[in-house]
């Protein structure tokens, strides 16, 4: 499948999605997002593909936010269709089946930062800036915004969406908006590293769990709890982790 404003490569089991709009800082426009959209669901059924990178080309953005020049054209309908078209991207990506690295090479504002918090781990470069700039054009922060509070908690939430302030990548760093910050030179290394992290472990129990995470920024505790009582259940319905176990004291017997 060819896009135009995505390009999609792959480096045996990882697969990398790069928003390949530099001239405009890789802001999303209707066209980028739906087919951001088209090629996350796309690697749903690859299944050599266990770890899924999200990146924007060049270094100087990552995602530079929606496209200001299509957003000063809606109106009450087409800004509520855009949205919605965002969010179901956002959605997509949160819901697949593989962990999703954010390599934030540089600016992550709006819906960079909503991509961000959408994916399961961010590693950025450090010249990164995020942001919720919204505000200062006049507009909420809305769809996956709706993760910051349980990621960095309802205060520091207020103080980002209601300033529309950016801050540096290690100020997200500190307080837990991204997993690591890297030189600009290393961040293809860094995200390399963590993919062979992630993909040590089995592919059904990476689904088990990211699926499980999910589901509980919706439940309550109890309901939660027995979610993962059935998660693990299930986990047994392969041999995934007898042969993993096996692995294990292998492992424990040569050391």
């Amino acid at each position: 499948m060819v896009f135009e404003h995505i390009v999609v490569s792959s480096d045996g089991p990882v697969t990398t999605l790069t928003i390949n709009r530099p001239e405009r800082s890789n802001a999303l426009n209707t066209q980028a997002i739906v087919e951001l959209r088209q090629a996350v669901e796309a690697t749903r059924y690859v299944p050599e593909t266990r770890v899924l990178v999200i990146t924007g080309a060049g270094d100087r953005s990552f995602i530079g936010g929606a496209d200001i020049h299509e957003l000063g054209q809606l109106d009450v309908f087409k800004g509520e269709t855009f949205i919605r078209t965002l969010h179901e991207s956002l959605r997509a990506l949160r819901e697949h089946p593989t962990p999703v690295i954010a390599a934030v090479n540089g600016y992550a504002l709006g819906a960079g930062l909503e991509l961000v918090m959408s994916c399961d781990i961010a590693i950025a470069a450090e010249h990164a800036q995020l942001g919720m700039p919204e505000v200062k054009v006049g507009l909420p922060s809305v769809i996956e915004c709706a993760l910051m509070p349980s990621i960095i908690g309802l205060m520091r939430t207020r103080e980002l969406l209601l300033t529309g302030d950016n801050i540096d990548a290690h100020e997200a760093h500190r307080i837990g908006l991204v997993n690591q910050v890297v030189p600009a030179a290393e961040l293809t290394a860094a995200v390399e590293r963590m993919a062979e992290r992630l993909m040590a472990n089995g592919p059904r129990a990476l689904f088990l769990q990211k699926e499980l995470i999910n589901r509980w920024l919706n439940l309550p505790m109890d309901e939660a709890i027995e979610a993962g009582i059935k998660s693990l259940g299930s986990a047994f319905a392969t041999d995934e982790p007898q042969r993993a176990m096996e692995a294990f004291w292998a492992r424990r017997r040569r050391t």
